[in-house]
């Protein structure tokens, strides 16, 4: 029986422990952690044709972040992104070399940035200015400058969702242009809802996150909020830099980050797809709002953000669309929000 070690970098100190499973007698083995190393290794019971079993604990709702290397000294390489559960986070490596391995769990040291599912961002909770000014060029007047302020944070995937991503949830694939890593389009903003309400039952399934949170669209301020990522003019970079439009994506889509992403880690916020909200379209609010979810009621739905079809206008920070909520389009993506279940 070989077993190499679980070691943990967390901020505070947290018991690491690794069970073998094998088809007789379980062997367990704990890890003694100081400053960060394995410094001895107890196997408590024999057992023989084994895999690691590992048990990460933490406070529940947390992230850890779960690498794996051959050599104690690394290089370490993210494994996969754990949420913890009241019971801990529970993960068996049953691939060919998981015997000859090292495993260590990362806990996130900054509770203003904690870690995430991969591929994902956390966006802090803040307060900007929604809309555009009367100066800025191609708006338009429903585009009513107002204070909002997020009192939550959540996580931002920091792309459109794929065509292999939405496959493997779905088992299909409407898009017009195929490529695994092409955005998904023609997709309607139910089915997007539907992809968030799927994807959220397998990764709990999976004990990658607990029932108290779930996948859904973000709201249209906070997806002007992740896409402004702090900036006040009409978008957060050089138009040609950061986006696919209709003057240089040749008339279709393209690979999902291929383009510069904003200050906070986020490709294609503008151009590229048509990125669905949550939010019925209807008319801003013209005072300081909290948390602003959009009208109660209406009869389409808002995406953001422009696509390959728009000009300039369609790609800035405050451009509004919207769209028919069964209808799905070759120009409208999504892309999803983890967080507390609201």
């Amino acid at each position: 029986m070989r077993f190499t070690g679980w070691l943990s970098e967390a901020a505070t100190a947290i018991a690491c422990f690794c069970s073998l499973l094998n088809a007789g007698e379980p062997a367990t083995a704990v890890a003694n952690v100081t400053a960060g190393f394995v410094t001895a290794i107890a196997v408590t019971s024999g057992g023989s044709e084994s895999v690691p079993e590992l048990t990460i604990k933490g406070p529940t709702g947390s992230w850890s972040r779960v690498e794996s290397a051959t050599n104690v000294n690394g290089p370490w390489t993210t494994w996969t992104n754990m949420m913890v559960g009241p019971e801990g986070a529970v993960l068996v490596d049953l691939s060919p070399d998981a015997s000859t391995r090292f495993y260590r769990s990362v806990e996130s040291r900054d509770p203003a940035a904690p870690i995430g599912p991969a591929g994902f961002v956390w966006i802090s909770p803040g307060t900007f200015v929604m809309g555009s000014p009367a100066e800025e060029a191609w708006r338009r007047d429903d585009e009513v400058q107002h204070t909002v302020t997020l009192t939550q944070g959540f996580w931002l995937s920091d792309h459109e969702v794929t065509q292999s991503e939405y496959q493997a949830v779905m088992g299909s694939n409407p898009s017009y242009w195929n490529g695994e890593s092409l955005p998904v389009e023609q997709v309607s903003w139910n089915d997007a809802v539907a992809y968030c309400q799927k994807l959220t039952e397998k990764e709990r399934a999976a004990g990658r996150i607990t029932a108290q949170h779930a996948y859904r669209l973000p709201t249209e301020a906070e997806w002007e909020y992740a896409a402004r990522a702090g900036t006040t003019g009409a978008r957060y970079g050089q138009l040609d830099t950061i986006a696919w439009y209709e003057l240089n994506s040749g008339k279709q889509t393209h690979p999902v980050k291929q383009k510069a992403a904003n200050a906070w880690g986020l490709h294609d916020m503008l151009g590229n797809v048509f990125e669905w909200c949550s939010d019925w379209s209807g008319d801003y609010p013209t005072r300081s709002v909290t948390d602003p979810m959009g009208p109660s009621s209406g009869s389409l739905r808002v995406a953001r953000g422009g696509s390959w079809l728009r000009l300039v206008g369609g790609a800035r920070s405050a451009g509004r669309g919207w769209g028919v909520p069964n209808i799905g389009y070759n120009y409208q993506g999504f892309r999803p929000v983890l967080s507390s279940v609201r």
